[in-house]
């Protein structure tokens, strides 16, 4: 190529951004993909898995926005297309070394005990997965879940933080069966819903409940309602269908810190209304300390003695700083929307009348003062937020209204005072005015979906 006044430019060959990654028994290829970034990965030879969910030879998965691993057990060859921020190799001399093999010996016991379930006809483990903030929480949940698929189970799966979403947006708490195939390309790493579109992996069915606030310790009393209305709703399913009944529960706590007791005390409140009987502390001899303590002489409702085990928090695992969080939360809240590049959603766009809203807003927190929510006026302060749709009449009363099951969210576009139109993005077409919308405290709102 020749430019006049410049003479010969040289043609920079192309560098291929494609490179494969070999990994021994027992290794771990740990990465780390930027918002906006992507990689395109495929288990060439081998076996290979990630969070417990099995990847198949040759199929592309395409990971944005994450950081994660992916683990063999038996050797495998990695085809690597685009490029991470960071990525590295864990090397383990043998599978014992590895701290994810005490993730397959807790499955194994896990296992056991729902074989003895089924037989006997009663209930199958349930279990709490607690620990200090960014020690690995959901990923064992994620990984103990998709395991007790991967043999046919139907287990329940709970998330009790708020600061998560399992098939739903943050500040919520929700619960589902998972009796197929877990996503690992979906954002949350855990699946879609029916009210996402559809998808190649078979959706999911939850149970939802609208939090609205970051943290358990900022309305205690509000959280103990909706984890004894969850609690609620899987001893109703666990009655009602002996397979799920066998497989048991797996719960996900909110992160606590070392020494704190309000923190303790929530962890306790779930023991009890799941009755939990089997309580997993990961990366903190401290609150292992504390809980066996706690729980040596009492029992759950079925009888059973409450077992404390302690696992080793992963040399894996990374700090999530709120910068990622928020890319995380924002992430979800688009492919609820609109998809990912492997389904095209097309929500609808209604503009609708101040007046034909009926809408709530969580009230300051006061221990004193028990109104939780108050109605609110649609303002131009909506905008860019995310209400949820609740599974309530507009002539149920406030009290109802909070505690109801979520039926979807809806976004509030554009707010024009003026001529008292509210601009609502929702997944699908539908009345608006038929249900109350709930403003919550949290997530604050961070991208304009409509540019």
């Amino acid at each position: 190529m020749s430019i006049p006044g410049l003479g010969q430019i040289p043609v920079q060959a192309a560098v291929s951004s494609t490179r494969t990654i070999s990994l021994r028994p027992a290794w771990e290829w740990r990465f780390q993909v930027p918002a906006g970034g992507s990689i395109t990965v495929k288990v060439l030879s081998g076996t290979a898995e990630k969070d417990g969910i099995e990847l198949p030879l040759r199929n592309a998965y395409t990971f944005s926005g994450i950081k994660s691993k992916i683990l063999t057990w038996h050797g495998c060859e990695l085809e690597v297309e685009g490029r991470c921020d960071r990525d590295s190799v864990a090397e383990y001399p043998n599978p014992v070394a590895n701290p994810a093999t005490s993730h397959i010996n807790l499955h194994a016991r896990l296992s056991d005990m729902r074989v003895d379930a089924t037989r006997q006809r009663r209930e199958g483990p349930r279990v709490l997965v607690v620990g200090p903030p960014n020690s690995g929480k959901t990923t064992l949940v994620k990984t103990l879940t998709s395991y007790a698929t991967r043999q046919g189970y139907q287990v329940i799966t709970v998330n009790a933080d708020p600061r998560e979403g399992m098939l739903s947006l943050a500040g919520t708490l929700s619960a589902s069966v998972f009796a197929t195939v877990m996503d690992p390309e979906a954002v949350d790493g855990w699946g879609s819903t029916p009210t996402s579109g559809p998808s190649t992996v078979p959706v999911k069915l939850p149970m939802v409940f609208h939090y609205g606030r970051e943290s358990p310790e900022e309305d205690e009393d509000f959280y103990r309602e909706l984890v004894a209305r969850l609690a609620g709703a899987v001893s109703g399913r666990l009655s009602e269908d002996e397979e799920v009944r066998g497989s048991g529960v797996i719960v996900d706590s909110m992160g606590i810190s070392e020494g704190g007791q309000v923190g303790m005390d929530l962890v306790a409140h779930i023991v009890d209304e799941f009755s939990i009987n089997i309580v997993v502390v990961i990366g903190s001899p401290k609150i292992h300390a504390d809980l066996t303590t706690r729980f040596a002489s009492e029992k759950t409702s079925l009888g059973e003695q409450i077992q404390v085990v302690a696992l080793d928090k992963s040399d894996g695992v990374v700090e999530r700083d709120e910068a990622f969080l928020q890319h995380s939360r924002e992430a979800v809240i688009k492919e609820y929307f609109f998809g990912d590049a492997k389904r095209t959603l097309s929500p609808q766009i209604q503009q609708v009348d101040f007046d034909a809203l009926t809408i709530y807003k969580l009230a300051d927190y006061s221990p004193d003062e028990k109104q939780s929510l108050v109605t609110e006026e649609p303002s131009s302060l909506m905008q860019h937020w995310t209400f949820a749709v609740m599974n309530a009449s507009v002539r149920d009363s406030p009290d109802v209204v909070r505690a109801a099951s979520v039926l979807g969210f809806v976004y509030v576009a554009d707010v024009d005072e003026d001529r008292r139109k509210i601009k609502i993005l929702a997944p699908v077409s539908g009345r608006l005015g038929d249900r109350p919308l709930v403003w919550g405290r949290w997530p604050e709102p961070y991208i304009n979906l409509l540019g």
